[in-house]
């Protein structure tokens, strides 16, 4: 693994929104557990900032790091079976095959990584096993947990959060800015940016700091209430807070104090909310991650509520910090901290005329997967895919709830299935197959959504290059099909068969149930599948290197999809027609319909297409002679294709690849081709496509960073520096130095602040890269 690339940018740490308050002191000590311990875990109640001030720790130490650090959100997740897939997803390691743990474990091997795993209360027993494995696999590898309990592995060094500082020094005045307690200066920065010239005064002064105290110093708690500087003045928010305190104190003695402020203030600020604003809250608690404004209005609405009013019960609880509002491509979506999310959940439940709310948003979600489903093959296929992309936490929750009753296993089979083309074409395709095996295992009942999950569950094993599992799926859903008397499953589970078949080697057999299912297609009426078996057909032809006929085929497809506005297939179908056109010699007309394929893919981060069009264009670039550019992208290829394992055996592209790769290598000389794939495998996926696409040239090594931290070094600390790199004890530097052992003790802490690094290995490997 020491090749290994780097981690793609993109999977690293959220930006910043807001500045973080009072923290410094736990930060440089978590740093330097970070560095002591190879598992930290951050505890503490929730609303303390668990996340917040792991994120700041994990990019101050990401230095220390040469793959860096990456955050891991696991507060979505609620089945745990897709823990580790989740875990894998994000850092990029292979999700192809059925042991993930095991091929992520594999990844990450050798790397030297920092892994925030956040929000883990919910899933402990997964995540401690988890963390244990890669832990004892991985030995450069760092973990950073936050979690509400501890995970209790070996090793673990558990640090707990607490509120913020609420006393001031004595004798100091209130309101200095100097000597403010922590939650104040965050009191008075949140209520700053939600009214602007707000600030502490020696008239609000203390006030404000006896309203920090009744919120115990948390964080959550503070920011909320900050959010009503809107509207009251700090003696009013105090009038208020105070009563509903008071009312707190008689309920569970046994809760933690600053849980029961927590509470307190969620009570106080859900009696400032209007009958129906509250309503609103319970009913948005039903919703995981984001809400997009229709979702709310359809889900939320009701005789109580009327669905004009919704959007602007939603302006005020933005306004009330109840909601955080996010704008993406111009369209706003919705949600609520996790803690705000339970308490409206706890109110939900005491209201048993809100039961239907849950069983409307699990309606809502499932006719959004079979409206996906019906309106696929046509026009606006990106922002579908944005949508369900932005809806992807609540898919979970509702496949999730209806694999947990008794009696959702048909409605379940019947979601997973409809979102076939999500999972196939939006590089979800292990996702798609979890949900379809639960799906599939929890109701056996012979049914038309049984017969679809079969078919679509074998051919995401087809392009998973698993083609004896899918066949085994893709027969049992013909044999249910003509059982059922279904001629539009069995037309599906047909020609995915013959695909099947002929990826098998079996390809007399292959192409006839692909010729017989894609005559049944057309039966049916247009279709994307009927488009899709066409496809396949031309990808056999070409398979057989036969192009001419597969350019008959293909072309007829294009047409159909120009017709339909169709875009994702287009893009595949623009695939084949430019491996043919190669195979044919007409490599310039090879080269512009591959690129015209990549440049669609791209908004639908199909990884596994993005991956074999890139591949074609290396290719293309060496028949034009342009072996440089044919060995980047070869490069730029295996970077991409990695989390999705290898070619599957007997796929021809691995062939052609492989010879092309040996004519580059050729014309290069074995130096130059070396150097070019690795210029490759510095791409990003992004970077890969706009190099592929002649918008940008490839990355050259960026200049490092590394410089000005080491001329931020005095002399002196230059020279314990380098003696560190060499591997000299303190005691030894002191006596080549001739000097006291604390002075180099300090001169040690403080080259580890200004390098950002924990370790002596970290500062030789930083000097080292300098040196190079």
């Amino acid at each position: 693994m020491a090749d290994a690339p780097p981690l793609p940018a993109a999977q690293g740490l959220p930006a910043d929104m807001t500045s973080l308050v009072g923290r410094s002191t736990e930060s440089v000590e978590i740093r330097r557990l970070v560095g002591l311990s190879r598992l930290v875990t951050l505890t503490g109640i929730g609303g303390v900032g668990k996340t917040r001030l792991a994120v700041h720790v994990a990019r101050k130490a990401r230095r220390g790091f040469s793959d860096g650090a990456v955050l891991v959100e696991l507060a979505e997740v609620a089945d745990p079976a897709l823990v580790a897939l989740t875990v894998a997803q994000v850092v990029g390691a292979p999700t192809h095959q059925a042991d993930v743990v095991a091929t992520m474990i594999d990844y990450l091997r050798g790397r030297e990584l920092l892994l925030v795993l956040d929000n883990c209360e919910h899933l402990l027993d997964e995540s401690a096993v988890l963390v244990r494995n890669l832990l004892s696999a991985c030995s450069n590898l760092r973990i950073l947990v936050t979690s509400r309990e501890p995970l209790r592995v070996a090793g673990e060094h558990v640090f707990a959060v607490e509120p913020l500082s609420v006393q001031r020094a004595t004798n100091d005045r209130a309101g200095a800015e100097g000597t403010r307690p922590a939650a104040v200066t965050l009191f008075a920065e949140r209520a700053a940016a939600a009214a602007p010239g707000f600030r502490v005064t020696p008239d609000n002064a203390e006030t404000v700091e006896e309203l920090c105290r009744r919120l115990d110093g948390l964080p959550l708690a503070i920011e909320l209430a900050a959010g009503r500087m809107r509207a009251l003045s700090p003696s009013e928010l105090l009038d208020r807070l105070d009563d509903h305190y008071r009312l707190l104190s008689v309920g569970d003695r046994s809760a933690a104090p600053r849980h029961q402020s927590l509470w307190a203030m969620l009570d106080w600020s859900y009696e400032l909310c209007s009958d129906r604003e509250r309503l609103l809250w319970d009913r948005l608690s039903v919703f995981t991650g984001s809400v997009h404004l229709q979702a709310a209005e359809c889900v939320c609405s009701g005789d109580d509520l009327p669905r004009d009013a919704v959007v602007d019960c939603i302006a005020a609880l933005v306004d009330k910090s109840i909601l955080v509002r996010h704008v993406t491509d111009g369209r706003p979506t919705y949600r609520m901290l996790e803690t705000v999310r339970e308490y409206g959940l706890r109110k939900l439940r005491e209201n048993p005329a809100d039961a239907a709310i849950v069983e409307r948003y699990r309606a809502y979600y499932r006719r959004l997967a079979r409206e996906f489903d019906e309106n696929w093959f046509g026009p606006g296929q990106e922002q579908m895919v944005e949508r369900m992309r932005g809806e992807h936490a609540n898919l979970r929750a509702v496949l999730d709830a209806l694999l947990s009753d008794p009696d959702g296993g048909r409605a379940a089979l019947g979601m997973a299935s409809a979102l076939f083309w999500y999972w196939l074409g939006c590089g979800q395709q292990r996702e798609g197959r979890h949900w379809l095996d639960r799906s599939l295992a929890s109701d056996s009942a012979p049914s038309p959504e049984r017969a679809a999950a079969l078919w679509s569950n074998g051919y995401l094993a087809v392009a998973e290059g698993k083609a004896v599992v899918a066949l085994d799926l893709l027969r049992s859903s013909e044999d249910l099909a003509r059982e059922l008397g279904d001629t539009v499953n069995l037309a599906h589970a047909t020609h995915l068969r013959g695909v099947a078949e002929h990826n098998l080697g079996n390809t007399a057999l292959g192409m006839a149930l692909i010729e017989e299912g894609s005559a049944m297609e057309e039966a049916g009426g247009p279709s994307m599948l009927h488009v899709l078996a066409l496809e396949h057909v031309g990808w056999a032809y070409c398979r057989r290197q036969e192009p001419e006929r597969a350019l008959e085929v293909l072309e007829r497809c294009r047409d159909a999809c120009t017709v339909h506005g169709e875009r994702w297939l287009l893009s595949w179908i623009l695939t084949f027609l430019g491996l043919a056109n190669w195979m044919r010699g007409d490599i310039a007309t090879a080269g512009e319909q591959l690129r015209e394929a990549l440049a669609i893919k791209r908004p639908f981060q199909d990884v596994l297409g993005i991956a074999v069009v890139m591949e074609l264009l290396s290719w293309v670039a060496v028949a034009e002679g342009d072996a440089l550019r044919s060995a980047r992208l070869s490069g730029a290829v295996r970077r991409v294709w990695e989390p999705l394992g290898h070619y599957p055996s007997g796929f021809e592209l691995r062939t052609w690849s492989e010879r092309t790769v040996q004519e580059s290598r050729t014309l290069l000389g074995d130096s130059l081709f070396k150097s070019a794939i690795a210029d490759g495998r510095r791409l990003d996926t992004e970077q890969a496509i706009a190099y592929a696409l002649g918008e940008a040239p490839p990355v050259e090594e960026e200049s490092s960073p590394d410089d000005a931290l080491i001329a931020s070094l005095t002399p002196r600390e230059t020279q314990v520096a380098r003696l560190l790199a060499e591997g000299l004890t303190n005691k030894q530097i002191a006596q080549a130095l001739v000097v006291a052992l604390r002075t180099v003790e300090s001169h040690v802490e403080h080259i580890f602040t200004k390098l950002e690094v924990n370790s002596r290995t970290q500062v030789a490997a930083l000097l080292a890269r300098q040196g190079r």
